[in-house]
């Protein structure tokens, strides 16, 4: 079995038709999409003209058997993470005025009015991302995987906090275990490559296939968006046991920083 895997579309549908494409040219079986569907942040992104958040869930919904929500998706609704150890939202959250979440914050929480601008959504797109679970655990020939935008304790990447090394990934690896899980596969970093992580160490790898361990492993995986990171998708082969970083080779912008 053959499973596509993308992440952080940011409403660049243009770098998501050739994603899918690509995919579909790879004889996948089946897409998972790990969120930021939506959020365009004029910092990052150079395709302001072509940015259309309402397609880009349109192909998502058409073309992805799993998905789960980005810190961005949550944003673009106003909605909190239902889980996270890190950071206590207060529930009027969004009630309040920028400078006075941007106090409580103390920069632990990624803040978005001051450089993105609004996804255009529809109706149906609102309630589409509203039903959206921050994680997806499936059962993918016999190997139990969890599917997710960021890590544990904080599943949609709304904190500021990103994990440096192998010592960060602990907790996440226990509930791993607990769940049964031998394979976590996140986005919200935007490797040049992929990241991997084990008990032993975690590195950002170059595009290429990897042999899938026995042991606990959480892969990252690249953007779809083209931004200053260099873009692509992942390809986790059952049959092989193996996970391949497939590069777009997309144009990338000199300005930017990890959000």
């Amino acid at each position: 079995m053959k499973i596509g895997i993308l992440s952080d579309i940011h409403e660049d549908g243009d770098r998501l038709r050739e994603v899918l494409r690509g995919m579909e040219k790879r004889g996948v079986d089946a897409i998972a999409c790990l969120g930021d569907i939506v959020g365009f942040d004029i910092l990052l992104y150079r395709y302001l003209a072509t940015r259309n958040a309402s397609y880009c869930l349109d192909l998502v919904r058409e073309n992805c058997r799993w998905v789960v929500a980005g810190n961005h998706d949550l944003f673009a609704i106003r909605k909190l993470p239902d889980v996270n150890g890190c950071f206590p939202f207060p529930k009027n959250w969004y009630q309040l005025d920028f400078q006075e979440r941007k106090r409580l914050g103390r920069q632990q929480v990624w803040l978005f009015e001051d450089h993105e601008l609004p996804a255009l959504l529809a109706g149906r797109d609102r309630d589409y991302l509203h039903s959206l679970p921050l994680i997806q655990e499936v059962e993918l020939a016999g190997t139990r995987v969890l599917f997710s935008h960021a890590v544990f304790p904080d599943w949609s990447g709304s904190l500021t906090w990103r994990p440096k090394n192998h010592w960060d990934f602990q907790r996440h690896f226990r509930l791993l275990t607990k769940q049964g899980c031998r394979l976590g596969i996140s986005g919200h970093l935007h490797p040049n490559g992929i990241g991997i992580a084990d008990g032993q160490r975690f590195d950002f790898l170059r595009f290429r296939t990897y042999r899938i361990s026995r042991d606990l492993v959480q892969y990252v995986c690249p953007c779809t968006a083209s931004s200053s990171s260099k873009n692509g998708y992942l390809l986790l082969d059952t049959a092989g046991m193996t996970v391949e970083a497939v590069s777009m080779n997309s144009v990338r912008y000199r300005i930017g920083r990890f959000r």
